[in-house]
């Protein structure tokens, strides 16, 4: 079973978490972490759409092939967040992130995107919670819209986690992964939704990946396991073909 990681962010966030290529090599090797979703985090200098930390991303993707590149956007400015999507492509990028808190996206502002998405055939991972803009039944006509494009919910909605259940049970296209979610909530979550619409994550820095996944081997019997640590991402990111049930 090769295990990925959907949730890894790269660099030195304006919060004090930090994570370097040489700190995310050793903790995958300690974790038995094959391949890791790799995008950017919240830097204090992102420019007008995190064009410098996507750069970095892709150079590591290139010397490193266990690194699944996501670029991350700032969609405020359309024009930029347009050029910069349309350029990750060209560079081989393989999904994109959105953070809806710290960029302050509205659930009714980023359809420009999301329909040049549609035709890359890319996954968007996506932070919900309870906070402003990130709720996810706030998110469910967009996920209805655009149902071509798999959505990764991030952190199983935290304190909104029965809704992201609730909105997964209701769109396809909807996973959820559950880290930094509590060992209770991981736990209902995989009661209710089942183990093939969940992706395993870290979140590294702000979790680890050994803590992580220990929650599901704590959980799940192997079965499930591989559908959460191997199939599922496979599914995903169009390298198995398997059409949605």
């Amino acid at each position: 079973m090769i295990v990925y990681d959907f949730h890894v962010h790269l660099g030195k966030s304006r919060d004090g978490g930090s994570l370097t290529a040489a700190e995310l090599g050793h903790q995958m090797r300690k974790s038995a972490i094959r391949r890791a979703v790799v995008f950017a985090v919240d830097e204090l200098d992102i420019g007008l759409t995190f064009e410098p930390q996507n750069r970095k991303i892709i150079q590591l993707a290139e010397r490193n092939p266990a690194i699944i590149p996501f670029c991350r956007l700032n969609p405020r400015n359309r024009s930029a967040a347009l050029i910069e999507l349309r350029r990750c492509y060209r560079s081989g990028f393989k999904g994109l992130k959105l953070h809806p808190r710290s960029e302050k996206i509205a659930y009714n502002s980023i359809d420009f995107l999301l329909e040049e998405v549609s035709g890359y055939g890319w996954p968007v991972i996506m932070h919900s919670s309870h906070e402003k803009n990130c709720m996810p039944a706030l998110w469910e006509k967009t996920f209805k819209r655009f149902n071509k494009i798999s959505f990764i919910l991030a952190h199983g909605g935290k304190d909104s986690y029965q809704e992201a259940i609730d909105v997964a049970r209701r769109r396809k296209n909807v996973f959820l992964e559950t880290s930094t979610l509590s060992f209770n909530r991981t736990q209902v979550i995989l009661r209710q939704l089942g183990p093939r619409r969940i992706v395993f994550a870290s979140d590294a820095p702000y979790s680890h990946m050994l803590i992580e996944r220990k929650k599901y081997e704590l959980l799940c019997g192997k079965r499930d396991l591989q559908y959460i640590f191997e199939k599922n991402a496979r599914r995903i990111l169009n390298l198995a073909a398997a059409p949605y049930a």
